[in-house]
């Protein structure tokens, strides 16, 4: 088996891949904001109520190209 292989098995075991790279930014967060922050009434982000989706390549792999998807 090949590195890609293992890291491309199941969207899960990709997202785990994915959220130990040491990045800034990724097309998750971008996805995350426009999802989710701009209609969001919480006064602070540390009490996020979509904190399970922030930071979450997993749950962006989930996503259907071209669509919305709600929580």
């Amino acid at each position: 088996m090949t590195v890609f292989e293992k890291i491309t098995e199941s969207p899960e075991v990709l997202g785990k891949f994915l959220a130990c790279l040491p990045v800034i930014e990724g097309p998750w967060d971008d996805k995350f904001h426009d999802q989710f922050c701009s209609g969001c009434a919480a006064k602070n982000c540390d009490a996020c109520p979509n904190q399970r989706f922030r930071n979450n390549p997993g749950w962006w792999l989930t996503l259907e190209i071209g669509k919305e998807r709600d929580a």
